[in-house]
């Protein structure tokens, strides 16, 4: 399974690569697009066009039965019922392309995550760098190692209850830059962006589930029979700006979708 999540995250670096110079919302809609095309196909295939077809013709039928008739309550009951009814028939037909796109939208969705939901640290900022430990006894043993254009501003912040320690550091030069957590005579290293085009933060590296690899796709996991559970680069989040607005990626790649599904419907002569 870590092989096959290593490969879906080169195939995303390689997708996202073309766009890396431009700005992170045309980046963002072309994917949205790519997202739109592939359910609609999906959709297309997987499910009873025709069946659809019928199911939406009668359900527009029972509704405008309930405009036409809205002062006679038992064939208002009896088209409410039908609505439901049909509705209920709508979402079985719904449910094989649905159970189909379930994880590949997933997929999807944590590498768009991992490119667009948070932010490379910026040449003069401070962050900080989080280290978890398997056991609090090891706290002790821990010192951290930094490359050049990076540089720790305050002493290790030890927090035995979390089995925790924290370094604050300052970024001093721009690139991909790796630092090393010692625990005893055991490296582990954490790659941390600063100042680089769109690419892919990793903000934690992991030990542990399937289902946190999952979810952190950026590195290799920590080895299962390491001392660290956790790496954790505090990278900011992305913002997109709308006037006096600012949201997260995921409402406006949301919003596209829906649009072009319900946009480009007739061009893939898909009944969603």
């Amino acid at each position: 399974m870590t092989g096959f999540l290593a490969l879906v995250n080169h195939l995303f670096d390689i997708l996202v690569w073309p766009f890396r110079s431009l700005h992170p919302f045309y980046s963002l809609t072309v994917f949205s697009l790519l997202t739109t095309v592939f359910t609609l196909i999906v959709f297309r295939y997987a499910s009873d066009q025709p069946a659809m077809r019928r199911v939406k013709d009668r359900l527009q039928a029972h509704v405008l039965e309930v405009r036409l008739f809205p002062d006679q309550l038992p064939l208002v009951l009896r088209a409410y019922s039908r609505l439901l009814a049909g509705v209920l028939i709508y979402l079985r037909h719904s449910l094989k392309p649905l159970a189909l796109l379930i994880l590949p939208l997933l997929l999807i969705l944590v590498q768009l995550e991992a490119h667009f939901g948070r932010i490379p640290i910026r040449v003069g900022d401070n962050f900080l760098l989080k280290a978890r430990l398997s056991e609090i006894a090891a706290l002790d043993q821990v010192s951290l190692r930094l490359p050049q254009g990076l540089r720790s501003t305050a002493p290790a912040l030890h927090i035995p209850d979390m089995r925790e320690i924290d370094w604050r550091i300052q970024a001093e030069l721009p690139g991909r830059h790796r630092a090393e957590i010692m625990v005893g005579d055991r490296a582990f290293s954490k790659q941390i962006l600063v100042a680089t085009p769109l690419t892919r933060p990793s903000p934690q590296r992991v030990r542990g589930s399937l289902w946190e690899q999952f979810l952190h796709p950026g590195e290799a996991p920590l080895p299962e029979d390491g001392p660290l559970e956790r790496i954790e680069v505090q990278y900011q989040p992305r913002k997109f700006h709308f006037g006096s607005f600012e949201i997260e990626w995921l409402a406006p790649f949301l919003i596209m979708t829906l649009i072009g599904a319900f946009a480009l419907k007739g061009i893939f002569r898909t009944e969603i």
